[in-house]
């Protein structure tokens, strides 16, 4: 928990912020900033689980956590409204960029095999249309003599 808005900055650094808590999908790493003992504070989060009666829960190194969605009054008025923050699909690890990458290597070289093949098979389509056609051909001269 901080309220150090340069460590905060750090922190939210690969992270998006989410319009929704219906946004969220379990095992998204998330972060948030929501009310405590009247002050607004970061906390780091750590993996959504679900959600329940205006709450988030989420898993820290092994334990369940979880924070209020909205503050309301008595009377049910939003009072204040956490901020989510996911971590964003735009910051891949290198790991992942490799894995990423060998896929469509893969693909692309699928792609281009399938090409191939697909210009060979027209060759030999053209060609057998060709053979059909001298065929009819013979055949048509053979019916007009026998006729």
């Amino acid at each position: 928990m901080t309220t150090d808005i340069t460590q905060i900055k750090k922190e939210l650094d690969g992270f998006e912020e989410v319009d929704s808590p219906f946004d969220l999908v379990p095992g998204d790493i998330i972060k948030y900033i929501t009310i405590k003992s009247g002050k607004q504070c970061f906390f780091t989060g750590g993996t959504y689980k679900r959600m329940g009666d205006n709450k988030v829960y989420l898993e820290d190194k092994g334990r369940t956590k979880s924070f209020q969605i909205n503050v309301l009054d008595k009377d049910g008025t939003i009072l204040y409204s956490s901020r989510i923050f996911v971590k964003s699909d735009e910051c891949l690890s290198s790991k992942d960029l490799e894995e990423y990458q060998k896929v469509i290597d893969n693909q692309q070289n699928i792609i281009e095999v399938m090409t191939e093949k697909l210009k060979n098979n027209k060759i030999i389509m053209e060609q057998l249309n060709a053979k059909n056609k001298k065929y009819e051909e013979v055949i048509k001269k053979l019916i007009a003599e026998r006729s």
